[in-house]
């Protein structure tokens, strides 16, 4: 058995939780009645209390209550709804069976994965290009392949946290250099394993480089952004980022290659906005937190 077979398919990684597999199932077909997708989300109590929750918070800023998945459908749209559910079931699944492997470092990854998710969000509607809470699900999973790592040898992990810290190394040579392979190609396979929507797959394997995402490499440069802009701030998981000029960096290229308006922004002001959306983080991962039991 491979490294990479190892850190995935011993673990709980070999399978998406039940009910975000039966939600791509149904997904394939043609025919597809919400009312079946539906009943297979509401089947899972736990899961559609939190839904609701994500539905009804101040991410989303509906017009009235939502009060049943069917409803939630019909007002956030089929593809939004099909990634939320994605997210928080996986999101909720990890965070709760990683409490065991070094709770510490299990915290600011978290923390970390939440916050890019926020900022990946807020950044979207900023520069007003959607894309159907990909890139949020995304924030939240993009470093999956680290998660496996830490739970499979938390304290091979802590050597990596190591290099990053008092060697300056970046995080995949680090990881390279104590594992044999880097969070990206771990993640990768995970999202192979799972048959992830491409656009989720994309990110997780190529955030750490946009550039090779081909079509969808400006969701994976919003997420990268996003990604990197949580690490200054306060909120990173040891990618070995001290500083960040964003007008410098490829994320922010490739979004103003794509979309020429962003050359017209003032970006120290955009940034300064973003940063008080940066602020609200916390929301949904007590979201998530509030129904572990």
């Amino acid at each position: 058995m491979t490294l990479i077979n190892s850190l995935i398919e011993t673990q709980e990684f070999a399978t998406l939780p039940p009910v975000a597999m039966k939600v791509l199932s149904l997904l394939e077909d043609e025919n597809l009645d919400v009312r079946d997708l539906s009943n297979v989300i509401e089947a899972d109590a736990s899961l559609t209390l939190k839904l609701l929750r994500v539905a009804n918070s101040p991410l989303y800023a509906t017009r009235s209550e939502i009060r049943t998945i069917h409803q939630a459908i019909i007002t956030l749209g089929l593809n939004r709804l099909t990634n939320i559910v994605l997210g928080v079931s996986i999101f909720s699944k990890f965070l709760i069976s990683s409490q065991k492997h070094a709770a510490e470092l299990m915290e600011k990854f978290w923390w970390h994965a939440s916050c890019t998710g926020m900022v990946a969000k807020s950044l979207s509607g900023k520069i007003q290009k959607y894309f159907k809470e990909a890139e949020f699900i995304g924030g939240l999973l993009h470093d999956i392949g680290k998660m496996a790592m830490l739970q499979y040898d938390s304290k091979k992990y802590q050597d990596v946290v190591y290099l990053i810290n008092e060697k300056g190394m970046k995080d995949s040579d680090a990881e390279m250099e104590i594992f044999g392979l880097n969070h990206d190609e771990v993640g990768a396979e995970i999202a192979r394993l799972w048959k992830l929507p491409v656009e989720l797959s994309k990110i997780i394997s190529c955030h750490s480089n946009p550039r090779s995402a081909g079509e969808y490499k400006e969701l994976v440069a919003i997420v990268r952004l996003a990604d990197e802009l949580c690490e200054i701030w306060g909120a990173g998981f040891y990618e070995g980022i001290t500083t960040l000029n964003i007008e410098g960096e490829s994320s922010w290229n490739i979004l103003c290659e794509s979309y020429p308006e962003l050359e017209e922004l003032d970006v120290e002001i955009f940034t300064f906005e973003l940063e008080e959306e940066f602020k609200k983080s916390s929301s949904f991962l007590n979201i998530i937190i509030g129904d572990t039991n």
